[in-house]
């Protein structure tokens, strides 16, 4: 990289004085050669016009590099904070979807599994991205990786709990086929002895 900075550094001051031989050489042959100081201020003249589009040249480059250097890094910080509000809105729409399940449950629209397995989900994402708030964002890539592993993790989760509710109502069900398939006790026969006439008593 410093290798080619070198050479085209060099290759522009070789460029400004070919420039300015060649304007050096025109004056003259339009003087007919004759080394007069007003020809000696021309020269002059020209050398430092050639100096100063120069300077004015290399002075924009570098602006130019620096507005790209600092484009860059002003859009990485708007990318970083438009990613952090985001996040900050992402964990309110969290919070507030917990209180709203826990007003329905109390309402009783939503049973107690359905809003305890909505709230558990809700929580887990919920400390995700506070984890991510607080300084645990890491680059982008690590950021995906994160965000896949919770959503597998949750998804694995909400498999299992079904499962095992799957599983629970199958053995509810074959309870109760079992209990319905026992024959059921018949009642005992009343003795002989109360169809038999009591004795008269003297």
């Amino acid at each position: 990289m410093k290798t080619t900075e070198t050479t085209l550094k060099w290759v522009r001051l070789a460029s400004g004085a070919a420039v300015v031989l060649v304007g050096w050489v025109f004056i003259l042959i339009y003087n007919s050669f004759h080394v007069t100081p007003p020809v000696v201020f021309v020269c002059l003249a020209f050398l430092a016009v050639v100096t100063a589009i120069y300077n004015l040249f290399r002075t924009g480059a570098v602006a130019a590099a620096t507005d790209d250097s600092d484009d860059d890094l002003e859009l990485e910080t708007l990318g970083a904070s438009g990613q952090r509000l985001e996040l900050e809105r992402e964990k309110r729409t969290l919070l507030k979807a917990i209180k709203e399940a826990e007003f329905d449950h109390q309402m009783g629209k939503l049973s107690k599994r359905d809003v305890d397995e909505m709230i558990g989900l809700y929580r887990m994402r919920a400390i995700e991205v506070i984890k991510l708030l607080d300084g645990g964002g890491g680059t982008v890539r690590e950021q995906i990786q994160r965000e896949v592993r919770a959503r597998l993790e949750l998804e694995s989760k909400a498999k299992k709990k079904a499962a095992a509710d799957a599983d629970a109502r199958k053995s509810k069900k074959k309870k109760a086929q079992q209990k319905a398939e026992e024959p059921k006790p018949q009642p005992d026969e009343e003795p002989a002895a109360a169809d038999e006439p009591k004795e008269a008593t003297p």
